[in-house]
């Protein structure tokens, strides 16, 4: 059985034991791998025994600026314990990979995250869909349990604030406010926000330009609405980075004849990765629920941000997600 706790009650499960593995999502984003090096580096600090990992374990080249990156090891070498497994940003049981055996050994599993589309799973589930990040519930968390948050804790949440807002253009005062208390703790931005947003490698201009000449709109689908949709093949992303991949995702949700933008990747031959995006007129109003369709297909998310990984050949994976886009 899951029991539903706040921020202080989450801060009691940790207080309750000195081993704990930290786990995020395969694939891992910004507010993902922030979150957790945010709290993996807190507990240490107190004397805990932290095992910090995701499944794989090898942190992208984008994301090595976030301070703790330097402490993941492979999931494969974490070992079993009684103790305390965390996980955070992972909206299903699927989303941690691999971890059965550790969950399996674990005395207590403390699932820490924001996705409204999260089933509920493990023995404490702190979930806030209203909270812009995952970080911000970690911060909340650190907070209630009376951990000192220093300037690399602060700097690791901020980059899952930053990124999971969309640089503050959603998330609204509570954004904010979560920003003040990081900056306000040390929290650096400058050097962060650029790598993170920003930074990519000159060769990805060309594949950039490449790739956006295949970039379809559709004007009249989703109710008139419109949708832009792109697709991947997976000889491109074999020899790209993958956050220069899925930073194609912000391109098409700018195009402004379109609602909702639809990026396909082929990490695997015949194996998509989709990514939904939906934005709504004014007050957010005419937004397009992409939960929803991530969910029918077996994934999960935000109204405006979600994701699912689907097989089969493109045009039947295509042709599925319009179906359900309506």
């Amino acid at each position: 059985m899951t029991t539903p706790v706040d921020a202080a009650g989450a801060a009691e499960v940790l207080a309750r034991h000195r081993e704990v593995t930290v786990l995020c999502h395969v694939r891992p984003d910004a507010d993902a791998l922030g979150s957790s090096c945010g709290l993996a580096r807190a507990l240490r600090a107190v004397g805990v025994t932290v095992h910090h990992s995701f499944d794989p374990g090898v942190v992208p080249a984008a994301l090595r600026g976030i301070p703790g990156t330097d402490r993941v090891v492979p999931l494969a070498q974490v070992p079993a314990h009684a103790g305390l497994v965390v996980t955070l940003d992972c909206a299903s049981p699927d989303r941690v990979g691999a971890w059965e055996r550790l969950a399996e050994t674990a005395s207590e599993v403390l699932v820490v995250d924001h996705h409204g589309s999260n089933p509920g799973f493990g023995s404490h589930l702190y979930l806030d869909p209203a909270a812009a990040s995952t970080a911000t519930l970690v911060l909340e968390m650190l907070e209630a349990g009376g951990y000192i948050v220093d300037t690399e804790i602060a700097t690791s949440l901020y980059a899952g604030l930053v990124t999971d807002t969309g640089s503050f253009r959603w998330g609204g005062g509570p954004a904010h406010d979560t920003a003040r208390r990081l900056l306000a703790a040390g929290a650096e931005t400058e050097q962060l926000s650029h790598d993170l947003l920003d930074a990519h490698s000159f060769a990805w201009l060309r594949v950039l330009g490449e790739l956006l000449t295949r970039v379809r709109l559709e004007a009249d689908a989703v109710g008139g609405r419109g949708a832009v949709w792109l697709a991947v093949p997976h000889e491109v992303i074999a020899a790209a980075d993958e956050d220069d991949v899925e930073s194609l995702v912000s391109h098409l949700r700018g195009v402004r004849e379109a609602r909702v933008a639809v990026l396909l990747k082929e990490y695997l031959p015949g194996e998509w990765a989709v990514s939904l995006r939906s934005r709504g007129g004014n007050g957010g109003r005419g937004l397009v629920d992409v939960s929803a369709v991530a969910a029918a297909l077996g994934g999960g998310g935000h109204p405006a941000a979600a994701g699912c990984t689907v097989r089969g050949d493109l045009e039947d994976v295509t042709a599925r997600l319009r179906e359900l886009l309506g």
